[in-house]
């Protein structure tokens, strides 16, 4: 059996009750926890999500206007009208780069800020935990869930984000 499948069945057995059923609950409290940690946050994912929409417009709008440049040559349009095509799709161009690089660095502000809020959650946990917890937990395991779970966690998030703007 491969890791990845091991994974899964992971995943799917801590999702279900034994008999076979969802388990809904779990889902609404990870969710509830996912958006606690979204809600500082949430001006930056909602002009993120615009600005994904508007670089979504805009890659649309691109084609046609082309497409009616293409009609205006074959025709013989004007060339005022040919030309001014043509400066409004080079403006569209720059701002869809601008608009790109905003949902860039909106998503990467985001994800370093969930990643940072998350490594304090963890760290004020971790300092409220017994010495006993500390003598009985492995020190690689401790950073390996510092470091690694956390960021999982953060690129999860982003992920998601992204491609949920990128599906709709």
């Amino acid at each position: 059996m491969s890791m990845e499948s091991v994974a899964w069945d992971m995943m799917y057995k801590s999702s279900t009750s034994p008999d076979g059923k969802r388990l809904r609950g779990d889902r609404r409290t990870t969710l509830r926890r996912i958006s606690g940690f979204a809600g500082p946050h949430r001006r930056r994912i909602a002009l993120f999500l615009v600005l994904s929409v508007f670089t979504a417009v805009l890659t649309v709008v691109t084609p046609l206007l082309a497409g009616r440049v293409v009609n205006l040559i074959t025709d013989s349009g004007s060339e005022a009208m040919i030309v001014g095509l043509a400066v409004t799709i080079a403006l569209i161009a720059v701002a869809e780069a601008a608009a790109g690089i905003g949902v860039r660095w909106l998503s990467s502000n985001i994800g370093e800020g969930l990643i940072l809020d998350l490594r304090r959650a963890v760290f004020d946990h971790v300092q409220r935990m017994p010495v006993a917890f500390f003598t009985r937990t492995r020190t690689g395991a401790l950073v390996s869930r510092l470091n690694n779970d956390v960021i999982g966690a953060q690129r999860a998030f982003s992920d998601t984000l992204s491609m949920s703007c990128r599906t709709s």
